[in-house]
């Protein structure tokens, strides 16, 4: 299993930004911060892609980047036979959908994170699908910050938990998948309860593994067709290339388990 389900996500943070977690240093000496920030991307795509399936770029990380900058990075990770997943939490009406889509399906990316709170997704889905300008959409069911809680479980629709009516909005309108935590608040029930609601044919992109200690274990819940995102563990270590095919290896005796 060369590519597995490993997702690479890249957040790249500049020294000025933080005291930890940052891009060397390497990377902005005699750059501007949009190529330093570009640069630290694709050396992680090059020495990361031969143990992932696809990267998962961090909108907040990468603002100021122009149209070529997210060209290059799409380019880099389709010439690796990886996908790229624009993690933009996208949410609006149409006439808003329509304005961000035009740019990103203009810079190649293949699936874009989603939002469900304002509404609109089934219409989001028939836009995402037309045919020539495919784009998956991934939608925030359960995710793995800890005010998930309060605003994804505890919260009521109609008497049914917000995640799990989301769940039901993912099905309804063929969404192509759910962001799904790992970490303590997300339970080995929930993620078996969105399966059942969802289907096994829907992706899951699971975040939260890694720094933020997901657990691997309980990812068995979760069916197949996952995509298990792993961020500031892998692109901040010493050596990228080892701890990508250390979390490969993992979720290969994952799969073979289970």
């Amino acid at each position: 299993m060369k590519k597995g389900i490993l997702c690479v996500g890249l957040d790249p943070a500049l020294p000025s930004q933080r005291s930890n977690n940052v891009i060397s240093e390497k990377y902005t000496e005699c750059k501007d911060e949009n190529d330093a920030r570009l640069s630290f991307c694709l050396d992680i795509i090059e020495k990361t892609a031969d143990y992932c399936c696809a990267f998962k770029p961090n909108n907040q990380y990468v603002l100021g980047w122009t149209a070529e900058h997210h060209r290059k990075l799409t380019s880099s990770a389709h010439g690796r036979d990886t996908s790229i997943i624009l993690d933009c939490k996208l949410g609006d009406i149409g006439d808003t959908i329509d304005a961000a889509f035009y740019h990103i399906q203009s810079w190649g990316y293949d699936a874009i994170t989603f939002n469900p709170l304002l509404g609109n997704l089934k219409e989001t889905v028939e836009k995402a699908h037309k045919p020539g300008k495919e784009l998956g959409i991934l939608v925030l069911t359960l995710t793995s910050n800890r005010e998930a809680v309060r605003y994804q479980k505890t919260a009521l629709l109609e008497g049914t938990p917000l995640f799990m009516a989301i769940a039901e909005d993912v099905k309804n309108s063929s969404a192509d998948g759910c962001v799904m935590g790992a970490t303590d608040h997300v339970t080995i029930g929930d993620l078996k309860e969105v399966r059942n609601i969802v289907g096994p044919d829907k992706v899951f992109l699971i975040p939260g593994i890694g720094t933020q200690k997901g657990e691997l274990d309980k990812l068995s819940a979760a069916g197949t067709n996952l995509l298990v995102n792993v961020s500031r563990d892998i692109i901040y270590s010493k050596n990228p290339e080892l701890q990508a095919e250390s979390y490969c290896d993992k979720l290969r005796t994952l799969i073979e388990a289970g």
